[in-house]
């Protein structure tokens, strides 16, 4: 069994989805006793997977310019390659992330069919569905936070808690001011301790865990505003 501060994530699709330098860098991967990725997967390290935490949102905010341009071809192509990102984080995440980020998947995929069809008329549904992807990836990060400060691996709790601060904060950025406002100085508090702890000085241990606390008080509210009240058909 690998141990999961050294395993490789087995990413599904990414080639075929255009990440093509994801890729990149295997080639030199020779020992025998190195995880092999299986036909259609490539391995991503952990430290390297970090890297790509806003990839999502950028293929949503690529989509987001491509559909007020009327490339809804494109538009429908970025949204699935940030579908496919929450796929592969719901590969790793257990019970309800994993629920949240498959539901998320699914809707990414449906809004993108919609887009393709032409059937989406305002920007708002392509919004919605964004924030609650952003919120869904943000919950499994802090989970994955809170799990690794409780194992005090502090760089890696470090990591999750940037990006589940990053993606917290665009989760917010579709909600009021008053919700944008709140979620700023939570977001400002978290990527001061994240640093910290990234870097391995200067943190404290009580702070860590409040902050980590803040990030999951924070997501419970915005989840109230960027939820949805149905799953997509």
């Amino acid at each position: 069994m690998w141990n999961r501060s050294t395993i490789s994530l087995l990413a599904l699709g990414l080639i075929h989805a255009g990440f093509v330098s994801v890729a990149k860098g295997q080639d030199n991967v020779t020992n025998a006793t190195a995880p092999h990725a299986p036909p259609g997967y490539v391995l991503i390290e952990e430290d390297q997977w970090h890297k790509l935490a806003d990839e999502p949102d950028r293929h949503m905010g690529r989509a987001r310019e491509s559909f007020l341009m009327e490339d809804t071809r494109t538009a429908a192509a970025e949204l699935r390659k940030a579908a496919v990102h929450v796929k592969i984080a719901a590969g790793h995440a257990t019970g309800r992330g994993k629920a949240a980020l498959l539901r998320s998947e699914h809707e990414l995929e449906h809004t993108a069919r919609r887009v393709g069809e032409g059937a989406v008329r305002s920007v708002e549904e392509l919004d919605l569905a964004s924030a609650r992807a952003l919120h869904a990836l943000s919950d499994y990060q802090y989970i994955n936070a809170a799990e690794a400060w409780r194992k005090r691996e502090a760089r890696l709790a470090g990591q999750y808690m940037r990006a589940a601060a990053n993606n917290l904060e665009r989760a917010a950025a579709r909600t009021d001011a008053t919700m944008r406002a709140a979620t700023a100085v939570v977001v400002k508090d978290s990527r001061l301790i994240s640093g910290r702890l990234v870097e391995g000085t200067g943190f404290v241990i009580d702070e860590v865990g409040a902050g980590i606390e803040a990030i999951g008080h924070q997501l419970e509210r915005v989840g109230t505003a960027v939820l949805p009240r149905t799953p997509p058909r």
